[in-house]
């Protein structure tokens, strides 16, 4: 049976389009506009409507039994989603706040396996406590990686030979350019001069 929608909605078209207006930009002014399409007579079914609104025929149906079921303010009304209760808890968070600050909790599944052992709220992994650090805005701070097999000792005597090996070529390079800059350069009459013993007097003689 064809439902005569001019007669079912209450609300006339001149209140439809004010409230339409009023609603400008928010979700619930298409479902104003659904309203008072139907009830000019502009279309006479919700699926001539769906193309004019920009949805479905499906999601123009809820609105519609919404709409009759529980009036102009119940199809308005965004329905909140029910989401799943956090276990954390604000004397948990603090806990686990102050264990970091200690040092005693590096990774995440330490801090799964404390808030387990301390405060009997169990997450499945480590990484199922990424989002509520997350949600905190708390970062991990983490060091430069390191090889498993690395060694200390053999570090710290690469970077030393390292650093003679580095002083030895600048030197190299310096010398080499006191030769081919020869004695008509004052720099390098003045630091062979001070390197030999030489008086300001004396020659400097390329060999």
């Amino acid at each position: 049976m064809r439902i005569k929608y001019p007669q079912v909605i209450q609300e006339s078209e001149e209140e439809l389009t004010s409230l339409e207006q009023r609603l400008r930009g928010q979700k619930a002014a298409d479902r104003v506009r659904m309203l008072r399409l139907l009830k000019s007579g502009t279309v006479k079914s919700l699926k001539d409507c769906a193309p004019l609104v920009g949805y479905s025929v499906i999601q123009l149906t809820r609105w519609w039994e919404r709409y009759r079921v529980a009036g102009l303010a119940g199809m308005l009304k965004q329905p909140k989603p029910e989401g799943k209760a956090s276990r954390m808890t604000p004397e948990a968070w603090a806990g686990l706040l102050q264990a970091m600050r200690a040092g005693h909790i590096a990774t995440l599944e330490d801090a799964r396996n404390y808030l387990e052992r301390e405060w009997g709220i169990r997450y499945k992994n480590g990484k199922s406590l990424w989002w509520l650090f997350k949600k905190h805005r708390v970062k991990w701070k983490t060091g430069r990686r390191r090889h498993k097999k690395a060694n200390a000792e053999h570090q710290a005597a690469f970077k030393t030979v390292g650093a003679i090996v580095a002083s030895s070529q600048k030197w190299y390079t310096l010398k080499r350019t006191e030769i081919s800059l020869g004695e008509e350069h004052p720099c390098a009459n003045r630091s062979n001069r001070e390197s030999t013993g030489q008086s300001p007097g004396a020659l400097f003689v390329q060999r």
